[in-house]
């Protein structure tokens, strides 16, 4: 392995999680991640290439002020800070670097925060160890995002290599066991063989048996894929991939979960993907028509498909609506020198123009019926009340009554 790898290893410590996939500033926390209904129908910003540029020219500018520090050599304490404090802009550029499609820069600039770090590890071993994992995560997606570009070179099993490690170090790390375990996949090659296994192949490795049982959230664990569906989602909105093969894998998680309306949702993204040219990275895939029925079996039956491709189109709608008013207000404010990273109350004055736009995270509801729970309540309450006036006005009638005589009268 060469020696730039071997130092990333080397950095690797128990202390702390891998933080793997891409790693820079906008990386969204557990807290405000898309969710599923988002995530399908792609209400999340996409930054344009103007973004990023201008994020990696301060920022090269900023990074050429830090010293290079030979092996052995002590820092003070204010180069100490100094190159504590860059590190994380180092992540912020090679990512910028990683969006613009160059890998070669973001793997020499995170080559370059490693040295860093080893530099300060004595005296800021906490730091450099952190500081170390997310290099490593961004340098593994830029490997294999190179790897994409330049099929047959050795670059994915260089990912491979350190997920693995890193692995090895936070067996417990669900983000880095699926980061791992997508790019093996990707190197068993797989085939599709028809008539072989009804489900078509798939990175979470499940097959038709996995369906046979109960349809729930235990489902996930029982089949050993807990966790994928967090994952898959931010591998789709923040990393802005439109890989049919992960809307695939999320939509097979969606069903074996239980929540069936979703998963259709997911079906109908790749059935738009592939409507728009999009392919599987498995061998010996069918054409669009017969790739889209093949993604489809494990949905079985798509009851009311008229409802769920009306749904489908609704969301998509308003998620392109919301997300051109993002992507209109960011592009006029960066044209004016402006940019998120340097205006912490860039975003203060966007607003969504168009009111039909549902808010994040939620399907459209449906029109508001005739007959509201409010009134329904209301109406059942009073009749309840009239039936009380009627029955106390009967008992009071009874009792005011002259008794009939008994047979011992007459």
């Amino acid at each position: 392995m060469k020696a730039p790898a071997m130092l990333l290893l080397a950095l690797l410590a128990a202390a702390l999680p891998l933080h793997a996939g891409l790693w820079d500033r906008d990386r969204p926390g557990d807290s405000s991640m898309p969710s599923v209904f988002d995530v399908i129908s792609g209400r999340f910003d996409r930054y344009p290439s103007e973004y990023y540029q201008l994020r990696a020219q301060r920022l090269e500018t900023e990074l050429a002020k830090l010293p290079e520090f030979g092996a052995g050599t002590t820092l003070t304490p204010d180069q100490l800070k100094q190159v504590a404090d860059a590190l994380p802009a180092m992540d912020d550029a090679a990512v910028a670097f990683y969006r613009q499609g160059d890998f070669a820069r973001a793997i020499i600039l995170l080559d370059r925060k490693n040295r860093l770090a080893e530099a300060i590890r004595a005296e800021r071993t906490a730091t450099a160890k952190q500081e170390a994992y997310r290099a490593v995560a961004n340098k593994a997606a830029c490997l294999a995002a190179r790897a994409r570009a330049n099929p047959g070179t050795p670059d994915l099993r260089d990912a491979r290599d350190l997920l693995a490690a890193a692995v090895k170090d936070d067996p417990y790390n669900a983000d880095a066991q699926w980061t791992l375990a997508e790019i093996e996949w990707l190197l068993s090659e797989p085939t599709y063989a028809p008539g072989d296994e009804p489900l078509f192949p798939n990175l979470l490795g499940l097959t038709a048996a996995a369906f046979r049982g109960a349809r729930n959230s235990d489902a996930l664990a029982r089949n050993k894929v807990a966790g994928c569906i967090p994952y898959l989602c931010r591998r789709t909105a923040y990393e802005g991939t439109d890989k049919i093969d992960l809307m695939y894998a999320l939509s097979l998680a969606l069903e074996l979960s239980g929540r069936h309306e979703e998963a259709v949702l997911a079906w109908l993204k790749i059935c738009e993907l592939v409507d728009n040219g999009a392919v599987s990275d498995v061998a010996n895939a069918p054409a669009a028509r017969g790739l889209k029925r093949a993604m489809g079996v494990h949905l079985g039956e798509i009851y009311e498909r008229d409802a769920a491709e009306k749904l489908y189109a609704e969301l998509t709608s308003q998620a392109e609506a919301w997300r051109q008013s993002r992507l209109k207000y960011l592009e006029a404010n960066l044209k004016n020198g402006r940019h998120p990273d340097t205006d912490p109350a860039f975003w203060a004055g966007w607003s969504l123009q168009d009111p039909a736009v549902i808010q994040p995270g939620q399907p459209p509801e449906d029109a508001q019926p005739a007959i509201t729970t409010a009134l329904l309540v209301a109406g059942i309450g009073g009749l309840v009340f009239v039936l009380c006036l009627l029955l106390v006005f009967i008992l009071f009638l009874g009792r005011n009554k002259s008794p009939h005589p008994n047979v011992n009268e007459i």
